[in-house]
């Protein structure tokens, strides 16, 4: 049985790239924008909307193959 190639640097990309957008995220959840929100509300939507998204491009990956 061979044992698949493990991608070393996909960990540190998904931390890299989320250092970059985290600052971002806790405007969005914590800003004084949403006042209507609280912040655990806000955090679910932004949560759903990542969901949507993966799901949306595991589909196309699975369409391409």
């Amino acid at each position: 049985m061979q044992i698949p190639a493990i991608e070393i640097s996909h960990a540190d990309r998904l931390l890299a790239c989320r250092q970059q957008i985290e600052e971002a995220v806790h405007q969005m959840i914590f800003g004084e924008k949403q006042v209507e929100f609280s912040p655990a509300e806000i955090a679910m939507a932004i949560a759903d909307i990542a969901d949507d998204y993966i799901l949306t491009l595991a589909k196309q990956n699975r369409a391409t193959h």
